[in-house]
């Protein structure tokens, strides 16, 4: 694709939709991964917090997305057998997550899977620009966030 011309020029949105659909569909080409990209994000987060009691508020925050998105993913994950949900002792109206041990067999190669695709999609940039992009990344998400 080229952007380079007014008449095939793209919209950031845009182009940021293109290449979340590009990466899920590669997660999703990977028969040797049995969740989704989203998924993946889902127990990448828990992994990193295991250990400590995660919300499913802390991970809408985390994704930026919805309560009900969040208990959706949630729930696959559940019927999965990959996490399982407890209400918190102190506060009954929380939830929160833990991976299980079924899980483990999976959690590195989706984490081997979330750095192929880092990888693919950082190729050619140098450490500087990448740190410029993520930096950049941010501050756009931040503008749309507030």
């Amino acid at each position: 694709m080229t952007t380079g011309t007014s008449q095939t020029r793209h919209s950031i949105p845009f182009l940021m939709r293109l290449i979340t659909d590009r990466t899920s569909t590669l997660f999703a080409e990977r028969a040797d991964c049995p969740v989704t990209a989203t998924q993946a994000r889902v127990v990448m987060y828990l992994k990193k917090r295991e250990g400590g009691p995660v919300t499913q508020h802390e991970l809408e925050k985390y994704l930026g997305v919805s309560h009900a998105t969040i208990k959706g993913l949630v729930q696959r994950l559940e019927a999965k057998g990959y996490v399982r949900t407890a209400f918190n002792s102190r506060d009954g109206r929380v939830k929160n997550v833990y991976l299980t041990d079924e899980c483990t067999r999976y959690k590195e190669r989706m984490h081997e899977l979330v750095e192929e695709l880092d990888a693919r999609l950082l190729s050619g940039l140098s450490e500087a620009e990448r740190q410029e992009l993520t930096r950049m990344l941010e501050h756009i998400y931040n503008n749309i966030s507030n």
